[in-house]
């Protein structure tokens, strides 16, 4: 009997929320709305599952940078669901988010727009999903050089979710 070395293909799986989106220094939305909307709809007994991440193109000597997904009913009011803060002045980072599955917390949503998260380490409050979600972010840096001639430095990000549902 012969046996044939095969290896199976990944399948993909996910839907791509960023892809390399750099980051500005005003906290702003970071969905590609040409790829997917800006605002994720869910729907009952739903979690999610995402892999954010941050690359520099070149060298900075100051960073200081956050991703924020965020929850709301439908009516504007965002609450955080998982933040990360990032300090790193090259190369990449990956960080992993998921939330959704229900539990008992109480917290007061107390980060205002464009201010980094407090305690600024990478955090979760632990909640069901709202009817909406979305990711936001900002980067502050400083002293940036690119490893290429003519390419300006910036921090970008990548993020990649899934929707799972809770049966």
């Amino acid at each position: 009997m012969t046996t044939a070395n095969i290896t199976p293909t990944a399948p993909s799986d996910g839907v791509l929320y960023a892809s390399a989106v750099p980051m500005t220094s005003t906290e702003a939305s970071l969905g590609d709305a040409l790829q997917v909307p800006a605002i994720i709809p869910t729907t009952f007994g739903q979690a999610i599952v995402a892999v954010v991440q941050l690359s520099i193109n070149g060298f900075i000597t100051g960073n200081n940078t956050y991703v924020v997904l965020q929850m709301d009913l439908g009516d504007g009011v965002w609450v955080d669901l998982n933040w990360l803060v990032w300090n790193g002045v090259m190369g990449t980072a990956t960080f992993v988010f998921s939330n959704g599955i229900a539990g008992a917390n109480s917290f007061q949503q107390s980060r205002g727009v464009g201010q980094v998260p407090n305690p600024q380490v990478s955090g979760a409050n632990q909640l069901c999903l709202g009817g909406r979600l979305r990711f936001v972010g900002k980067t502050i840096m400083t002293g940036g050089s690119s490893s290429a001639a003519g390419v300006t430095t910036v921090v970008t990000c990548t993020i990649k979710y899934k929707l799972l549902g809770l049966n």
